[in-house]
Parts: C-alpha cells; sequence; structure tokens
C-alpha cells in the first residue's frame, strides 16, 4: 500500500509528525512525505531519512498543480494530512485518492475528507505526535493502544516559590510527561568547514536560543541576558537564530560581544545548525523549532512555556531522552516572569554535570 503523509507547517510542528510513520502498523507500507518548501532538511536528516516532496504553501496555485502531477504519478492509495490548506485537500479528491483523512474541523475537511476525525486539539489534552497518531490510527483502522506509552520529557511548574530551589528540589517537583507516538531520531550531516570556522570546539558549549516566530508567550529578554551572562562565567555560550526572530533579540543583542558568548544569528545554514545542535552539550530555548530539533538529536533540552492551555507543554513539550520544561503555574500578563533566571541555571547546571 502506498500511503502519502501531508504536514505543510513549521519545524516543530513536523518534528511532532514524522515519527508516525514508524508506527508498527504501517511496516512494509511505502510512506511518502509532503512538507512545506524548505524544512525538507529534517526529513532528509531523519533516523531514517524519509522521502518526501516538499511544496510552497504561499504559492498554492503552482503547488497545487505540482501536486496533482505528483498524485498521478505515485498512485497513493491512502493519504493521510495532519495539516494543510484547503487546496491540498481538493487535490486529494481531485486525483481519486481511495481513502483522505484529515481533521474535521475546516469547511474543506467536511467536503473533501472520506475518513476524517474530530479532534479538539486546542484542549491540549495530550501531546501533538499523539494527536498525529490517533489520526493515522483512524485512517488505517488500527487501536492507538496497542504501542506502550512512554516518558518524552519533565515539566517543572513555576512560581515564586521554585527560586532558588537547589537542584535535588527541582528533581522533586518534575511532572513526567508520557507519549504514545515514537520519538524522532535525527542525525547532523558532518560539516567540516564549519567547524573551521566556529571559534569554539564541539561538545565544549551551551546554546541559548531566545528568539520564535511569536506563536507563544516568551521569557522576558531580559531574564535571556542574564542567564547567558551566568552561563558564560564557566561555559562558552551560543546564540543562535535568524533574521525573522530579531523581535525577540533586541535586548539580547547587548551581550553579542562579551567574554565567552558567541552570536551565530542568521550565520549558520539549517543543516549547519543541526550540526552546532547536535555538538552542544544543552539546549535552551522557548517553545520553538530549535528545542524540538535539539530533543531529536539526542541533546540535554531546557524549554520555556507558556502557560496558556493551547500552548502547555502537555501538547508542544519537545520529545526526548533529557528534556525539561518550566512553565509559570498560572496564567496572566507577566506570567512568564515567574519561572526565574536562578530556576534555569540551577538546571543548567544539573545538565552540565
Amino acid at each position: 500500500m502506498k500511503v502519502c503523509l501531508i504536514r505543510l507547517d513549521k519545524i516543530g510542528d513536523l518534528v511532532c509528525s514524522l515519527p508516525v510513520d514508524e508506527a508498527p502498523w504501517l511496516d512494509g507500507h511505502q510512506i511518502r512525505w509532503v512538507v512545506q518548501q524548505g524544512m525538507g532538511f529534517i526529513a532528509s536528516n531523519a533516523v531514517p531519512g524519509r522521502r518526501f516532496l516538499q511544496l510552497d504553501k504561499n504559492s498554492k496555485w503552482e503547488s497545487f498543480r505540482h501536486l496533482l502531477r505528483y498524485l498521478k504519478e505515485e498512485n497513493f492509495q491512502v493519504a493521510v494530512s495532519f495539516q494543510a490548506p484547503w487546496w491540498v485537500s481538493l487535490a486529494l479528491w481531485w486525483r481519486g485518492v481511495p481513502l483522505r483523512a484529515g481533521v474535521l474541523s475546516q469547511w474543506h475537511s467536511f467536503l473533501f475528507f472520506n475518513r476524517a476525525l474530530r479532534q479538539r486539539r486546542s484542549l491540549a489534552e495530550k501531546h501533538e505526535a499523539d494527536y498525529n497518531l490517533e489520526l493515522l490510527a483512524h485512517a488505517i483502522g488500527k487501536e492507538v493502544r496497542k504501542i506502550p506509552s512512554a516518558p518524552s520529557a519533565e515539566v517543572v511548574l513555576c512560581d515564586s516559590k521554585t527560586a532558588g530551589l537547589s537542584v535535588e528540589e527541582l528533581i522533586a517537583s518534575r511532572l513526567p510527561l508520557m507519549t504514545q507516538a515514537p520519538r524522532l531520531r535525527m542525525r547532523a550531516p558532518e560539516h567540516p568547514s564549519l567547524w573551521e570556522r566556529l571559534p569554539f570546539q564541539k561538545k565544549q558549549f551551551v546554546v541559548v536560543h531566545p528568539g520564535m516566530t511569536g506563536s507563544a508567550l516568551n521569557w522576558p529578554q531580559k531574564n535571556y541576558v542574564s542567564l547567558i551572562r551566568e552561563l558564560a562565567k564557566f561555559t562558552p555560550v551560543v546564540i543562535t537564530g535568524t533574521p525573522a526572530d530579531q523581535e525577540f533579540l533586541r535586548d539580547i543583542e547587548l551581550v553579542r560581544n562579551e567574554t565567552n558568548i558567541h552570536w551565530l544569528v542568521g550565520e549558520v545554514t539549517a543543516t549547519e545548525l543541526l550540526g552546532v545542535l547536535a555538538e552542544s552539550r544543552l539546549v535552551i530555548a522557548p517553545s520553538t523549532g530549535v528545542a524540538h530539533l535539539g530533543a531529536a538529536l539526542g541533546t540535554p533540552v531546557i524549554s520555556l512555556f507558556s502557560p496558556l492551555v493551547v500552548q502547555r507543554p502537555t501538547r508542544w513539550a519537545p520529545r526526548g531522552t533529557d528534556v525539561t520544561c518550566f512553565m509559570p503555574s498560572r496564567e496572566g500578563e507577566d506570567c512568564m516572569a515567574d519561572i526565574a533566571v536562578e530556576t534555569i541555571l540551577e538546571e543548567a547546571k544539573r545538565a552540565l554535570r
């Protein structure tokens, strides 16, 4: 059976979708992915590597025609859309893919899918990867409970009482996050020239990625500045980001020329970034794609999350072997400040031991 799996979305969304094709029900079937333009570096550096087509959803008519040609060439029996615009659903129907599955929500899902599933993902009752696994299972008539759940991250709720807690007390306050979907594993391609030009050595630095696309609440920039300066007292700190993160980097640029701090914002390619993340001792980031990439590469990750229901780590935590998410215990205008710099610093010291 040939199966087309579709996710035209951002880095974290794709990392939470790709591993569902490792579910045992798909053994022996031919799997192809359709991903957003620019996200192919994730699929090609996954373990195992995925076969994929990239589409630019911002050029919908050109991508629609490209998708129609691809569907005709591949002759899929099943297509599952985890997230895609309406014209993707139309293309699946137009080409007569026999089984067309997706989330039953927007108008086109009622018209073009014949195996849709209603999911209330905004309630964040389970992880995004588990929602995707549930949708895939529904599409092909399987049961999710046949896959054992596994600890994937730990969550620490923060308030004024958690500031200054010892490492032992922080560990005792963790809540395990259990997920059922397989975790994505990634590898970093070799980039010898990258390490020749960078002024720090492999496994000798910490990555701090303060930026994001604005899809969730972020930690105050002054907190990032304080944390970076404290970390730089005992380890090199590498700041990563893209020009699109500029809104979250204005105040943080104050530290770019300070001792033991290295500014890589906009200075590495996507695959070079994988190399930096894979060779770092620790990644510290908000709820954004870099945290997901770091976890998939096997690097310890500390991630800072919003308490808003739809943004919580229950749904969006990076999944890996050493992932800790910190989240305020209350909602409010300045709630992210409840995650104290001292708390993250203590956790970073634990991870670096």
